[in-house]
Formats: C-alpha cells, sequence, structure tokens
C-alpha cells in the first residue's frame, strides 16, 4: 500500500473514532441524563470531573510519549541498516 493511501485511511480511522467520542462523552451521555430528569448531586459532578480529567492526563501523555517513541524506534532501525 502506498504511504499516502495509509495515512489517508489512518486519518479516516482517527477522524471517525475523534468524532464517535466526541459523539458519546459530550452529547449522548450527558444529554440521556439531562432529558430523562437526572437530578445531578455533588458526589456524581465530583467524579465527571475526575474522569474528564483523567481521560485529558492519558491523552496528553499518549500525545507527548507516542512521538517520542516513534521517534527512538526510526533512529534504532536506521543505526542498524
Amino acid at each position: 500500500m502506498d504511504p499516502q493511501q495509509q495515512l489517508n485511511k489512518d486519518a479516516k480511522l482517527c477522524t471517525r473514532w475523534a468524532l464517535g467520542l466526541t459523539f458519546l462523552f459530550v452529547l449522548l451521555f450527558p444529554g440521556v441524563m439531562f432529558l430523562t430528569g437526572y437530578q445531578y448531586t455533588l458526589s456524581f459532578f465530583k467524579g465527571w470531573t475526575y474522569l474528564a480529567f483523567g481521560w485529558l492526563i492519558i491523552a496528553g501523555i499518549c500525545i507527548i510519549v507516542g512521538p517520542v517513541v516513534e521517534f527512538v524506534r526510526e533512529k534504532k532501525e536506521r543505526d542498524t541498516v
């Protein structure tokens, strides 16, 4: 497969995942609770906030560490060849 084709395929996959997760976590889950009249308690709000911060921290680590690992792997491959 051509590298450009692979890049386009991966971009479509990532876009679908991003839109799907956005829909799920921003619209669907809170929307269902809102439409059913769910009473948000302080403990529920804290839990939801901790979940959001945890998600952000894990995403940040992946965004920072992923390219570094990829760079190190490519450098090792170039040095061994």
